[in-house]
């Protein structure tokens, strides 16, 4: 008998029923934000390969590593894409390609439908001046996946804040709200 089980029927043992057996497990479908991960009695190793060859596991000396990272500026990068589509179940040790960039190297431009008055500047820099200090943004850009589903009001505060940053809002193509929320939306998920 499994530890869950065990633990399962010792309430009814407690009070004088006789544990049933086990019933076959029911598999749920968890929330897309959740991960679960089978933590077995085996260790699991991660097989990483660079151009199809596996990446052998280096033996570092750790003082003179802690020296080293202690002198170096720490990186964040963020996935930008993946071979397999985000939520999407797959078979143990099946490959995933990632590709990794850094938020402060990603310019605005990059977008499909990027808003034109802050093409030059990082993703990293529009979350810093525009998404990071203002939580009526950020709301914003939490409660919707598209602007077309952007209320009047959730205009407003998204138009006023970049107005404030100095850029306006306006009909011209590549200056709409659309390419504001779309810019303003991949600052929010790749700012640091």
């Amino acid at each position: 008998m499994s530890f869950f089980q065990r633990v399962v029927a010792a309430p009814r043992t407690l009070l004088g029923a006789q544990a049933q057996p086990a019933q076959a497990a029911v598999p749920v479908t968890a929330q897309p934000s959740t991960v679960f991960v089978e933590l077995g009695s085996v260790s699991q190793q991660a097989n990483i390969a660079r151009n199809g060859v596996q990446v052998p596991v280096v033996t570092l000396n750790p003082a003179v590593l802690e020296n080293v990272l202690g002198q170096t500026t720490r990186l964040v990068p963020k996935v930008v894409s993946q071979s397999i589509q985000a939520g999407v179940s797959v078979a143990k040790g099946t490959t995933i390609d990632l590709v990794l960039a850094q938020p402060a190297s990603l310019k605005v431009k990059v977008l499909q439908n990027a808003f034109v008055p802050l093409a030059e500047e990082t993703l990293d820099t529009v979350f810093k001046n525009v998404v990071r200090d203002n939580p009526q943004v950020q709301s914003v850009l939490a409660r919707n996946i598209s602007a077309t589903s952007l209320s009047t009001a959730d205009q407003a505060t998204l138009t006023t804040a970049l107005t404030q940053g100095g850029t306006a809002v306006t009909t011209d193509p590549g200056h709409t709200i659309d390419a504001a929320f779309n810019t303003l939306q991949a600052a929010f998920t790749f700012g640091t």
